[in-house]
């Protein structure tokens, strides 16, 4: 064990030193899964679950940032033989071993950064990765689209993202109100809603922005107002997301990166007589088929 362990320094050594001279690589891509867990003060915490190789050192390749609190255990809490290859972001190297799991952890300060009320993560990365949020928060932006999580995290199977988010995150409550019907409509953003309006011939809510790129979740009744939705900024047609329903609200996602007037436009408003309505003619004339149909009055 001490030959195979002296072996290995050496060459850990070797490739240190090399770095100057290229890209270090040392061992085999591992077979892994990678979890990066953030609290509520940005804090990341990563793991990378590897699966053991009897017959094959393995690299792995960490995540850019400021570490600390790195530790190589195996599923028991009994701490691992490896190497470090000193470059950035730093590299664990695995001689092989006849353990099943070997979980690699550290923490990283800055992988998410805040700005103006809003949680930044750029990433960049070939791995599958798993993130999980801090408890509460039920959204993020990717990419400036909003996703539902509820209290899930997100698998992302790599790539470039730009992933936001808000924690508690207020939710403005406005009154629609259309004849003698009063609704609320939920408004989550971190500025400020100067005028909300509902317009019951054009079928649409309108409201004022004073800033340019805010994120915008509106929480609409779909007993008032109908998706599918259009939305303008300026009267010029911006992106939106109607990315979740819930069976009574639809949240409608969007950025828009001018301020000015901002326009929703639904398909319809509450119907001017009651649904089931049509649901009674449409069954009457149905019956009223069937029993011409079975009687011949010729």
């Amino acid at each position: 064990m001490k030959k195979i362990l002296t072996i290995f320094v050496i060459i850990g050594l070797f490739c240190s030193i090399s770095e100057a001279f290229g890209q270090v690589t040392f061992g085999e891509k591992p077979e892994q899964t990678t979890k990066v867990r953030i609290d509520e003060n940005g804090m990341a915490h990563v793991i990378h679950e590897v699966v053991g190789n009897a017959k094959t050192t393995q690299q792995i390749e960490t995540i850019p940032g400021t570490m600390s609190n790195l530790s190589v255990k195996d599923r028991n809490g009994n701490e691992v033989q490896y190497l470090t290859l000193e470059k950035y972001p730093i590299a664990i190297v695995l001689p092989p071993s006849n353990k099943d799991v070997i979980l690699i952890q550290y923490d990283l300060a800055d992988l998410v950064v805040l700005k103006n009320g809003i949680w930044t993560l750029e990433w960049t990365g070939l791995e599958t990765t798993n993130f999980y949020f801090p408890k509460n928060l039920d959204i993020i932006w990717i990419n400036d689209r909003p996703i539902y999580i509820g209290q899930n995290g997100i698998r992302h199977h790599g790539g470039i993202m730009t992933l936001e988010y808000v924690l508690n995150e207020h939710v403005i409550l406005k009154e629609a109100t259309w004849e003698d019907k009063k609704f609320e409509v939920g408004i989550r953003t971190l500025t400020t809603v100067e005028k909300f309006e509902f317009n019951q011939p054009s079928k649409s809510i309108t409201l004022e922005n004073k800033e340019s790129n805010p994120f915008f979740i509106i929480i609409i009744p779909l007993d008032l107002l109908w998706e599918p939705y259009e939305v303008y900024v300026n009267n010029n047609k911006t992106l939106n997301s109607e990315f979740h329903n819930n069976g009574t609200h639809v949240w409608l996602g969007f950025r828009p990166d001018t301020s000015g007037t901002i326009n929703i436009v639904g398909t319809t408003v509450v119907p001017e007589f009651p649904l089931f309505v049509p649901l009674v003619i449409g069954i009457s004339l149905v019956l009223v088929l069937q029993f011409r149909n079975k009687f011949n009055f010729r």
